[in-house]
């Protein structure tokens, strides 16, 4: 801006400066022209008079003491006489300006240029009372011939003006650009040097109102975005279509192994696997694809969607889903599904098979009532895995509906050991219940068939002759059952809460049971926020501890 004024000023004075001097060359040549033509007139009036007197002898005296030229012509142009030059030897002048006018109008005046001397002559002619014209001229330097000749101390003044206007273009450009940059932007109205920056204030004024505004409203939907993203589990990136990444969460930056997320760079800096960069190569090349990818030994399911703008593609926004326990519990349900359906299917084909030979009159007599007790056996074991089932299923989908209570760990021990007192007996097992009486809260059927489960097992699994001892603490409050079994080898610990699975299946097909009732316990277990520990050795026996 402070150039634009300076070359600014400079311009004008140029032109006032070229302007002025145009002017005093135009006044200098009027004022000469006329000073030329009255001086030209009055002398030849003063000669026109003398002729008057002393007839055209006037004309020799006057002319040898006179800087003007005289000459006297005929009513035709003709010359009778020239101060300067031999009459006889000068043309006619008919044609001349002066001579015209003074014929036409009784006097007439001219100038002509002398390209050769830089001279101007002026020429004044008037009509004597005998028809002849008296023509008075005289030549001096023209306006221009007058500045040449002063054209040093011209370009001396010229050059000091330059200089002077210089100084004080750069000194006024300078104030007048001060205040304006002086101005406090923030609060451009606490300034008002110049009036006509008034609207111009104001309306830096609303334009920092309305950006204040929006910023405060950008800040707010990023906080918001920010707050959302960090929060969320599932891993999202955000990148250009130069791969470069624009927004990463903490969660992404944990799923791939970073310390923190990572911005303006490749995308492909933090994975290089296959479904990785088919998923966001995919993307950017304008399609929706999903991949899988295992970290870990996690299952990640990503998803990549283009960004789109005006039929472009700006970018991509991906998303890194953990699916892990997705997985497991698809590959859980389809063993699940398998599971139930073989242990559904061994009694109702025993079922069949026995009342089919029945049935058909094939069996003896003496067979009948053994059969029946085969089928009674079988669709008892049906019922009680069925009724498993059921359990399972209402834990899984949350239908517990129970109100929770008070209940005595020790009285709840001791009324499973009544229960189970025959079945033990039958394999000469001692069963006892010590410690002390410890209240908690929970669904009573619930705790009552986990230490039922527990005990049942531990009295399945013994020895002939073994023994089962159930423990009861408070602070915190917890159940041990002890027994001196065969067992649970190191490599079966880990499964023998899982649905259906039996450390020995041939065994089991002995003992009998539905292959749930350790998975139940672990389910009601976790409804009541309670832990489990299992310690066992082979051949010595297991531990089974409940702490609520």
């Amino acid at each position: 801006m402070t150039r634009k004024i300076f070359i600014s000023i400079i311009a004008v004075a140029t032109v006032v400066f070229g302007a002025a001097l145009m002017l005093i060359m135009g006044v200098l040549h009027g004022y000469y022209y006329d000073q030329y033509t009255a001086q030209l007139k009055n002398d030849a009036i003063y000669i026109s008079e003398g002729m008057k007197i002393s007839g055209e002898a006037y004309l020799e005296s006057i002319s040898r003491d006179s800087n003007n030229r005289i000459t006297l012509l005929d009513e035709k142009g003709d010359v009778l006489y020239d101060s300067e030059v031999d009459a006889s030897t000068l043309q006619n002048h008919r044609e001349r300006q002066e001579i015209n006018e003074a014929i036409i109008l009784s006097e007439g005046t001219s100038e002509r240029y002398s390209e050769t001397l830089s001279v101007k002559t002026f020429y004044y002619a008037m009509l004597l009372d005998d028809g002849n014209i008296l023509r008075v001229s005289n030549s001096t330097y023209t306006t221009t011939t007058l500045i040449k000749n002063i054209l040093q101390p011209l370009i001396f003044v010229v050059l000091l003006a330059i200089i002077l206007s210089l100084f004080l273009a750069f000194r006024l450009a300078k104030r007048i650009v001060m205040p304006i940059n002086m101005i406090d932007l923030e609060n451009p109205g606490s300034q008002n040097e110049y009036e006509e920056l008034a609207p111009l204030l104001a309306r830096i004024s609303v334009q920092n109102r309305q950006i204040r505004k929006q910023i405060e409203e950008l800040n707010r939907k990023r906080q918001e975005f920010s707050v959302i993203t960090e929060n969320m589990n599932e891993g999202l990136i955000v990148i250009n279509n130069m791969t470069n990444i624009l927004s990463c969460n903490q969660s992404a930056a944990d799923i791939l192994g970073i310390s923190e997320p990572q911005t303006d760079r490749s995308i492909f800096v933090l994975n290089r696997s296959e479904p990785f960069r088919n998923a966001a190569e995919g993307a950017l090349a304008g399609e929706r694809s999903e991949n899988e990818l295992v970290l870990n030994s996690r299952t990640y399911h990503i998803i990549a969607n283009p960004v789109m703008r005006k039929g472009k593609i700006e970018g991509a926004v991906i998303f890194l889903l953990d699916v892990t326990e997705k997985n497991e519990r698809d590959n859980f349900r389809r063993e699940f599904t398998a599971n139930v359906s073989h242990e559904l299917k061994t009694p109702l084909t025993s079922i069949s098979g026995y009342a089919q030979i029945i049935k058909d009159g094939i069996a003896k007599e003496e067979d009948i009532v053994p059969f029946a007790g085969k089928i009674y056996n079988e669709a008892a074991r049906l019922v009680s895995l069925i009724n498993d089932i059921i359990k399972l299923s209402q834990m899984d989908e949350g239908l517990i509906k129970e109100e929770q209570v008070y209940v005595d760990l020790r009285d709840i021990a001791k009324a499973v050991a009544e229960r189970l007192a025959g079945e033990a007996a039958n394999r000469n097992i001692d069963i006892t219940v010590d410690g002390e009486s410890a209240t908690i809260r929970g669904i009573h059927y619930m705790i009552d068939e986990m230490i039922f489960n527990i005990v049942d097992n531990a009295i399945k699994y013994n020895r002939e002759g073994g023994s089962i001892t159930i423990k009861v603490f408070d602070g915190p409050a917890s159940i041990v059952v002890e027994d001196t079994g065969v067992g649970i080898p190191v490599a079966e610990r880990e499964r023998i809460f899982e649905r259906f699975y039996r450390v020995d299946k041939s065994h089991s097909k002995d003992i009998g049971g539905t292959g749930l009732g350790l998975s139940i316990v672990k389910h009601f277990a976790a409804y009541h926020n309670a832990d489990i520990k299992l310690e066992s050795q082979e051949n010595q026996g297991t531990t089974v501890t409940l702490t609520f």
